[in-house]
């Protein structure tokens, strides 16, 4: 019970601290640069702890060359622990974080093999409090703010987060300004 507790506790502290990070870059703070392979590596070292529990195979397939971000490595982090603690919570044995260039940005792909995200709840899971169908089924219960938060941290720094029809699991690309 006390496990549940300090779980949810820090869950809590994760929601806030994320809501004061998006009204800091909503309101035109700096926006900085940081190392995209060093900030996916933080955010899935928060995410360990839930995948070692549920026997999650967490992989990093880093960029082939040295990339950053342009945003501060806090807020790219906030952005990104969300969906992958998503991922170790409905993946069945593996998440996997691929790390991308594409033209002025920085793609985040975070897949997992579990059952996904049906064609019509893909923009509903982005709703503050709503949960997907998998979330209930499996008995989670996730108040539905991380990933509308991701989603919104993601477009004030002129980002966004997608979920993508996946036939083997759950498939979000976080795309951010490269930096």
């Amino acid at each position: 019970m006390l496990q549940l507790v300090h779980r949810n506790a820090r869950q809590l502290a994760r929601t806030v601290d994320a809501l004061v990070a998006a009204a800091r870059h909503e309101s035109g703070a700096s926006r900085g640069s940081a190392d995209a392979e060093a900030v996916v590596a933080a955010a899935a070292a928060a995410c360990r702890g839930l995948a070692a529990e549920r026997q999650i195979d967490l992989e990093i397939a880093g960029p082939l060359h040295p990339l950053r971000v342009g945003v501060e490595a806090e807020l790219a982090e906030r952005v990104l622990q969300p969906v992958i603690e998503n991922a170790c919570r409905y993946g069945s044995r593996r998440v996997r974080i691929e790390i991308e260039r594409q033209d002025s940005t920085v793609l985040y792909t975070v897949e997992d093999d579990g059952a996904g995200v049906e064609n019509d709840e893909r923009e509903l899971i982005f709703e503050p409090g709503a949960r997907g169908s998998a979330g209930e089924s499996n008995g989670n219960n996730g108040a539905g703010l991380g990933l509308p938060l991701a989603r919104r941290l993601a477009r004030s720094v002129s980002g966004d987060l997608v979920a993508y029809p996946s036939e083997s699991g759950g498939r979000f690309v976080i795309r951010l300004p490269g930096g």
